[in-house]
């Protein structure tokens, strides 16, 4: 399937929340009867499950935050201190899967650091395979996700929601969901991919990537996101000025990680961004 463009994915986004305006005025009483838990509340922000709509066989449900002015939230590597989301699904019934779906985050600067995350609003999608698809889905969700603003505050949580067989069918929620679907990445593409990993040593001795792409112009900003093995905690990447024959250029110190790991073989997880639009694709280090 072919990829929109950023300035497509905007004009579906605001052609959507127009027509959730319009249907929010005709029919609120459907609003009312959409698939959605009580509201868990803290300093900075809110949060909820909600479901509505399917997609190829799957429930669509989702985490929906709200924050306070002021407030962020994090991704599911939050940069460069943060206290990532975490989801335990387990509990739920009539359930064959549950994927979790991540939005692109950006870089968020917070004194003199930098994390990855989210403010205002953000709902993290999950598409809930039933095991029965006749029966309806209990989910249960067990969430901790930190908001932070000058203090940071975990913000613990248990929702169950009950979601009919054939979905909730609430056009607005499933609305609100989609805008967030629309923001995770996709596959790689020829336009829009890892093209070159080189390992570099450092003046200091120590060990980094450059790693080269091609990314597509577009009206955000374009940026890479590193997810590492279990127990690494790599620093943020930096875009490098010196791009080469029109590809990006990002730097990677390799410090973080633990006593006697190496990096030869190891799986390293790259987002690629421009603004909205983001590819994600995994790479085995060859040395």
């Amino acid at each position: 399937m072919k990829s929109m463009k950023p300035f497509e994915k905007f004009q579906t986004i605001t052609v959507a929340c127009m027509l959730m305006a319009a249907v929010s005025t005709l029919l609120p009483v459907t609003f009312a009867q959409a698939a959605t838990s009580d509201w868990q509340e803290t300093e900075g922000g809110k949060m909820r499950l909600v479901s509505a709509g399917m997609q190829n066989g799957s429930l669509k449900a989702g985490l929906e935050i709200r924050l306070d002015e002021g407030w962020k939230t994090y991704w599911k590597v939050p940069g460069e201190s943060g206290l990532p989301p975490s989801f335990d699904t387990s509990a739920s019934q009539n359930v064959a899967s549950i994927k979790t779906l991540w939005p692109v985050p950006h870089r968020i600067g917070a004194g003199g650091i930098e994390l990855l995350g989210y403010k205002d609003a953000i709902i993290f999608p999950f598409l809930v395979t039933p095991a029965d698809k006749n029966a309806p889905v209990v989910m249960d969700l067990a969430a901790q996700v930190g908001l932070c603003a000058e203090l940071c505050v975990p913000l613990d949580a248990e929702f169950s929601l009950k979601i009919p067989a054939s979905g909730d069918h609430d056009l607005g929620t499933e609305l609100l969901i989609d805008r967030d679907m629309a923001l995770v990445p996709t596959a790689p593409r020829d336009d829009f991919t890892i093209t070159d990993i080189k390992h570099a040593k450092m003046d200091d001795g120590g060990d980094s990537l450059i790693i080269s792409a091609r990314i597509p112009d577009g009206y955000g900003k374009k940026d890479l996101f590193v997810e590492a093995p279990e127990g690494w905690f790599l620093p943020l990447t930096t875009h490098m000025e010196n791009n080469v024959e029109g590809q990006e250029r990002f730097f990677l110190r390799l410090e973080g990680l633990p006593k006697d790991a190496k990096t030869q073989g190891a799986k390293l997880t790259f987002t690629l961004t421009n603004g909205d639009e983001a590819v994600v694709e995994t790479r085995i280090l060859a040395k």
